[in-house]
């Protein structure tokens, strides 16, 4: 119990509600909403602004040893993601079986982008 309590006083609170706001609140909105297609979903929210959100999280954590944080938003995005995205069904399961097609690859993307972020901002630090 009191190496949660220390290990809540170290983490980084805005990180943490925002990765699970981002990852979490607005991929369910991305995917409830009717006027936002695929193409828009794709593009606009997976692409530019996750991948952003996925750089800044790496420039976030770079005055931490360990970047464990950075997993927060694709685990929470992960999760939406397969609660909440469009299904697919294969002709010998039903659609509820399979979560979304496309989008489970970007969680693991998200991560090395936020690693990568924070190892090149580390780098250029220790230079």
């Amino acid at each position: 119990m009191k190496s949660l309590k220390s290990l809540w006083q170290r983490a980084d609170r805005r990180l943490w509600v925002l990765s699970i706001l981002i990852g979490f609140v607005v991929t369910w909105l991305v995917n409830i909403v009717p006027f936002i297609n695929k193409v828009e979903r794709f593009a606009v929210f997976y692409l530019l602004l996750y991948g952003a959100f996925a750089i800044w999280t790496g420039f976030t954590l770079q005055n931490r040893r360990r970047c464990w944080q950075a997993f927060v938003f694709p685990v929470s995005f992960l999760l939406a993601a397969h609660l909440f995205g469009p299904k697919y069904s294969l002709y010998f399961a039903p659609a509820h079986l399979f979560g979304p097609k496309y989008s489970l690859y970007f969680a693991p993307a998200y991560l090395a982008v936020a690693y990568l972020a924070w190892s090149m901002v580390r780098a250029n630090r220790n230079k």
